[in-house]
């Protein structure tokens, strides 16, 4: 399903979204909300050994409630970090239930731990979609639809022009998939 939509991938249908690019980043990143600063500052401080602090410190800049999770689920989801490589999102699937259920959370804590993967927002969804790449809404951690949101993610950090990659501090990922979220609320 998702296979399709990306090799009938319209680059000239991007050409908008590109020439707007650093404007969307400057948009998102930098609202109040997403608060920037201290964005960039987990970036640096989530590290290898992972601690259940540092989870609790991503839950609070995305803004989520604490974890309900038993001890176990916690050291599925924090070994699961260290498991996971880029650009794989198979092994979500094998991710009981419960560690799967926040699609958001888990796709920031792949984000902060590995600085490649795309935290997973609604807006850049829609963004995508705008752009005709039908990635589904979901809001458990789906390996197949996230992984397709970060394959169409890659793809638009591969075809894009040199003129939207602005020196920054954050991953490129981050880039595009900020100024996806402000054109997906355009």
């Amino acid at each position: 399903m998702q296979h399709i939509a990306l090799t009938s991938f319209d680059k000239e249908r991007c050409r908008p979204f590109f020439d707007r690019l650093t404007e969307y980043f400057q948009e998102h990143h930098h609202s109040e909300q997403q608060d920037a600063e201290a964005y960039e500052e987990l970036l640096y401080r989530i590290r290898r050994p992972y601690t259940p602090q540092m989870l609790d410190m991503i839950d609070d800049w995305m803004g989520l409630e604490r974890r309900d999770w038993r001890e176990e689920t916690q050291r599925e989801v924090m070994l699961s970090l260290y498991a996971i490589r880029y650009p794989d999102t198979l092994l979500i699937e094998s991710l009981t239930d419960k560690a799967r259920s926040d699609i958001r959370r888990l796709s920031a804590y792949l984000h902060f731990t590995h600085h490649t993967y795309a935290i997973w927002d609604e807006d850049s969804r829609r963004g995508l979609v705008k752009l005709g790449i039908d990635i589904p809404p979901t809001e458990v951690a789906e390996p197949f639809v996230y992984g397709a949101y970060v394959a169409a993610i890659e793809l638009l950090k591969d075809v894009a022009p040199f003129t939207c990659f602005l020196e920054h501090d954050v991953p490129r990922q981050r880039l595009f998939q900020a100024a996806l979220a402000a054109y997906g609320r355009e």
